[in-house]
């Protein structure tokens, strides 16, 4: 009896954790959700596809060799596959790909990267990164007596303090072309950790591999914003609905299975037609309409809703794009 109450009061937990924000009973389908988009979204956008990325491990100096390489890769990875419209390739088989060709990774960014067209099959992208310039040092203040002009003194303990920092570079390369499809400035990390220690020998640094790590992971981190601006998901809007005060929802095909959540932030926009009059050709582009929050992740995984803007009331309908922008809840 005990453990069925437990059960009925987690279930109610449970439930009450997703309801919703949005009373979508009251809305109904107008005359006005009837209009689509003159151009719909790519067809890649309406399937919701990624691209594929091969995140490698990073270049290192000679003296760190396999140390600092494994947690820089971990981290790029979670940033690609949780924040980004990216789908990571296993490292196994990424890893055995580039070792078949005998590919070899430098600490030089301006190399050339052309032979990577000749390596990769089902991959648009390739992560490459170095990490530079790691330094650990202990910093050693010893035990200072000051006294004021009324002859009271005052004495501090020393102190010790092990610093680390180091540089990661990153940049992504187009698998078809072997160009650079994303040079991003490099991003330095530091830590900083205070230790107990009497005198100055005894102020040293232990394991230099453990604070450059950190001081790796503290880079990496900032990697974040960037990757997610440069590679961020794509959707679309398939239904709106009013409410009979005018007000209107909009259900989109992206919710928390790609990583959106309730407050998030979202750019609604509008395919159109760019004409080069010299030559002649035709591309699709888009141009933004909006700023958006999403509202509601509702019951299901796979769409949101969002709560139309009065302002942008007029402009919104089905067959518009939604692009994620850099969220912090998409991360832990």
């Amino acid at each position: 009896m005990k453990k069925t109450i437990i059960c009925l009061l987690s279930l109610t937990a449970l439930l009450a954790g997703c309801s919703h924000t949005v009373e979508v009973a009251k809305y109904r389908e107008a005359a006005m959700d009837q209009a689509v988009a003159e151009i719909l979204p790519p067809q890649h956008v309406i399937e919701k596809k990624q691209p594929k990325v091969a995140i490698l491990p990073l270049g290192e100096p000679f003296e760190y060799s396999g140390r600092l390489s494994p947690g820089a890769q971990e981290g790029l990875t979670q940033i690609a596959s949780k924040g980004c419209g990216m789908e990571v390739v296993e490292r196994s088989q990424a890893q055995k790909l580039f070792d078949e060709k005998k590919f070899v990774w430098s600490l030089d960014m301006a190399a050339d990267f052309s032979e990577i067209t000749s390596m990769v099959q089902g991959i648009d992208y390739v992560v490459l990164g170095s990490i530079t310039n790691p330094v650990a040092r202990a910093e050693f203040i010893p035990s200072q007596t000051t006294c004021d002009n009324k002859g009271k003194c005052t004495t501090t303990k020393a102190s010790c303090t092990i610093k680390g920092s180091a540089t990661v570079n990153i940049r992504v390369i187009n698998a078809s072309t072997g160009s650079i499809a994303q040079a991003f400035e490099p991003f330095r990390g530091s830590v900083s950790n205070n230790t107990t220690a009497e005198v100055r020998h005894e102020c040293r640094v232990r394991n230099a591999t453990t604070v450059i790590n950190q001081a790796v992971a503290n880079a990496t981190s900032k990697a974040k914003r960037p990757f997610i601006e440069a590679f961020p998901r794509y959707g679309y809007l398939y239904k709106t609905m009013t409410g009979p005060d005018g007000t209107r929802i909009a259900y989109v095909n992206i919710g928390r299975r790609d990583g959106v959540k309730g407050g998030d932030d979202v750019e609604l926009l509008r395919y159109i037609k760019e004409v080069d009059r010299v030559r002649k050709t035709e591309r699709l582009t888009t141009q933004k309409i909006a700023d958006v929050t999403i509202a509601d992740t509702d019951l299901q995984d796979d769409r949101s809703i969002i709560i139309i803007p009065e302002e942008y009331s007029n402009l919104i309908m089905p067959g518009l794009a939604v692009k994620t922008k850099y969220n912090s809840s998409f991360f832990w």
